[in-house]
């Protein structure tokens, strides 16, 4: 890798009028001198086009239907000719000086395949929340507890180790798969301890979407057990893994402004069958629904909570028992 290697970040964008300029922005005002930004726009029609048009000659962009984010983002790396690449939504941030110090580290570190940090997460009007400190990557972990750990914003990769794996997956939830398939792939990961980028929070956030969000981190997990280069060792925790990705959704439901009832149903519902896809998983299990009683009156709670949850319930109750 030269010294001074072109970074090459793709913006996918639909209707972002509201957030598309401070993100432009901040990859404009990075103090590192080539940089390579690409806005990838599915066909706008709420003004995001003619703020583009003010960024001729600073940015190339085009607008054109496509697949959802995920096309967006391959399509836009195509057309770019950096050795790192990275991808910004069109309502997060990049912080100041964040790809200066990613390209010093890739060139200190030439094992390195992705290079991530810490994260902000910040409001609709773009005020601090707080920040997410990541732990160190690792696959094993990552598989069994449905965790993303990268937040994809703060995470940077080479050209080289995305053309190995084959580019993003063409579904949403893209990045957890992608760093699935880098690390079953061997690549290395990398976190510097620094925070390189500021998430967006709002309504509009896949997260807030649980009817949406949670097939789809079931499938990527089906997904990467069913892959036949998956090392042996991993067969053991596909049973595991499955349990705490329905564990997993329960999350999203919170997340999601639903009715308290609904809430209470759903995760229910979502405990019962991650208990069913591995019975042995009770510590999690127990702490769900610990969880459940912490954060919903049991007024609301106890009507959802059938025969089968109380059967289940003596069921772990046997096994700690043993």
């Amino acid at each position: 890798m030269t010294a001074t290697p072109l970074v090459s970040v793709v913006v996918p964008c639909l209707n972002r009028i509201r957030f598309i300029v401070p993100t432009i922005e901040s990859v404009l005002q990075q103090d590192y001198p080539r940089i390579e930004c690409t806005v990838v726009d599915g066909g706008s029609t709420d003004g995001t086009l003619e703020i583009l048009r003010q960024y001729d000659g600073r940015l190339r962009w085009l607008s054109e239907p496509d697949g959802g984010p995920p096309n967006a983002i391959n399509k836009g790396w195509r057309m770019c000719s950096g050795e790192i690449l990275a991808w910004l939504n069109a309502d997060d941030l990049w912080a100041l000086g964040a790809v200066r110090k990613v390209v010093d580290y890739f060139n200190e570190h030439p094992e390195a395949d992705v290079v991530y940090g810490d994260c902000n997460i910040i409001d609709q009007k773009g005020e601090y929340i707080k920040t997410i400190s990541v732990r160190d990557w690792n696959l094993r972990y990552a598989a069994e507890h449905c965790d993303h750990i990268l937040f994809q914003p703060a995470a940077f990769m080479r050209r080289s180790i995305l053309e190995r794996v084959g580019w993003l997956y063409p579904q949403l939830c893209h990045d957890h798969d992608l760093w699935l398939r880098i690390g079953l792939l061997g690549g290395t990961f990398q976190h510097i301890p620094a925070i390189l980028a500021s998430a967006r929070k709002h309504p509009e956030n896949l997260g807030f979407r649980s009817e949406l969000v949670i097939p789809l981190k079931l499938d990527l997990t089906k997904r990467f057990f069913s892959q036949p280069n998956l090392p042996e060792s991993f067969s053991e925790i596909r049973a595991r893994a499955l349990s705490n990705a329905y564990l997993r959704g329960i999350d999203f439901v919170f997340f999601d402004s639903l009715p308290v009832f609904q809430k209470a149903s759903m995760s229910l519902n979502l405990i019962r069958k991650a208990f069913r896809a591995d019975s042995s998983n009770i510590i999690q299990v127990a702490r769900s629904l610990l969880r459940l009683a912490v954060q919903i009156p049991l007024v609301v709670l106890l009507p959802y909570f059938p025969n089968w949850m109380v059967q289940m319930v003596r069921q772990m109750k046997r096994r700690i028992a043993v």
